[in-house]
């Protein structure tokens, strides 16, 4: 992402904003994993879309269009000691510089900036998902502001979400967004190349999760964009199951959900493949009908259609091949009255992409919960998929255990659905030569 990319969204934001208004943006700390370690550090979505910037505990102010600074930026200072530890930090400098910022301020006076920038605005947006972290100071700034003595009480008389707004502007993807998640998924399409080149009966679960891994990083990914999900044979069964921690077996299937995440957006592909390079009849016959579902699924990804359209349609398509094998005996019309598929297919077949691998912006409706409509810079996933427990009598014995998903991540354009991660075969002659 350019400068100028960052500087646009912002105007963008700026304007969405009532007048008088501030939206606070916040990076999280470093979480603490062990002893003196913490856990890989992440920053918060909305502040790297706004600004890129990536440093623990930063905040960063964006006033509405009516106020003559745009933004304003709170970041730890330079400290050349500490900085021969944990590397070098932008400061304050920095901040300005590099990130676009109008000023820039020692995050020690954060407090006391926020009273100035708040005194007179009316109106403070922020991430209620934050609150722990914001709202504490926040009402402190407030309370102060609308308390002062014999003076006139000033400062917001609200706060808002911000994720309404912010969520909306993140949902259409722009051209360099668009690029990057081309990336992400190209590195994960090659990913899971590698590990279609060194399954066989034995490995353990975890290689298999390794493997990505590596392919990943060695490919420029920051990493994971979620933890892998490597489920053999009956563990295919549970939706997220990721402790990867079993060897396959000969005549298992794999279920495979995983996805690189590069320059901070994410890749999310699932494919099933047989462990020894073949397909039971069993396994076949349940994995054509997920592909059928999911490719009549990726049809439905056009303008004009909404968030649910591929999921109707792949319901169609399984309460028709369910019957048609003999695992639900009603008709499929009375199979998708009564939801009987239901016991096998338990989630959603689209999910927003991006930034956050189940990506911010409106899917439904408040109120009436209507399906948003599919517009052009929209990126979703297509991920049908059947699961039958081992336990399952109602299910035909040769069916039990079988788990299989298929998932791509689909562009909306104006002349239809594009495939971004299409350079990964999933036809059975593919994956069986």
């Amino acid at each position: 992402m350019s400068a100028m990319d960052y500087a646009g969204r912002r105007e963008r934001l700026a304007k969405a904003l009532l007048p008088k208004s501030a939206a606070i943006l916040m990076n999280p700390e470093p979480a603490h994993k062990t002893g003196d370690q913490d856990y890989a550090y992440r920053a918060d979505s909305n502040m790297l879309y706004f600004s890129g910037m990536d440093e623990p505990g930063a905040v960063a102010v964006i006033l509405s269009a009516d106020q003559q600074k745009r933004m304003v930026m709170f970041v730890l200072p330079r400290d050349p000691e500490r900085e021969r530890w944990v590397g070098p930090r932008y400061g304050c400098e920095g901040a300005v510089s590099r990130f676009g910022a109008d000023e820039a301020f020692d995050i020690a006076t954060l407090k006391d900036k926020l009273k100035e920038l708040l005194f007179s605005l009316d109106n403070v947006y922020f991430d209620f998902s934050q609150s722990a972290s914001l709202s504490p100071l926040l009402f402190s700034v407030v309370e102060m502001l609308r308390h002062r003595g014999r003076h006139a009480s000033e400062g917001p008389r609200s706060f808002v979400d911000l994720r309404d707004i912010a969520g909306e502007m993140r949902r259409i993807k722009d051209a360099a967004e668009i690029e990057a998640m081309k990336r992400a998924a190209a590195v994960s399409v090659e990913g899971f190349k590698d590990v279609c080149r060194m399954l066989r009966p034995g490995i353990g679960e975890w290689e298999v999760e390794a493997t990505l891994q590596h392919g990943f990083r060695a490919r420029g990914a920051i990493g994971e964009s979620f933890g892998s999900i490597c489920a053999g044979g009956a563990h295919a069964t549970t939706l997220h199951y990721e402790a990867n921690r079993d060897r396959l077996a000969d005549g298992d299937l794999i279920l495979i959900d995983a996805g690189a995440e590069v320059d901070y957006y994410a890749g999310d592909i699932s494919r099933t493949y047989p462990v020894n390079g073949r397909f039971t009849e069993a396994q076949r016959e349940i994995y054509e009908l997920v592909l059928k579902a999911q490719k009549e699924g990726i049809k439905m990804c056009v303008v004009g259609n909404h968030m649910k359209s591929p999921h109707e349609r792949v319901r169609e398509v399984f309460a028709e091949g369910l019957h048609a094998l003999g695992i639900i005996a009603e008709p499929p019309k009375e199979i998708l009255e009564k939801n009987l598929d239901f016991a096998y297919y338990f989630h959603g077949t689209s999910h927003y992409l991006g930034m956050d691998t189940h990506d911010v912006g409106i899917a439904y409706g408040r109120g009436d919960d209507a399906p948003a409509m599919l517009q052009p810079g929209v990126v979703i996933t297509v991920e049908p998929g059947l699961y039958f427990t081992v336990d399952d009598v109602r299910v035909p014995e040769k069916y039990r255990g079988i788990g299989v998903r298929i998932e791509d991540d689909v562009l909306i354009t104006e002349n239809g659905p594009v495939v971004l991660t299409a350079d990964l075969p999933k036809e059975i002659a593919d994956i069986e030569k």
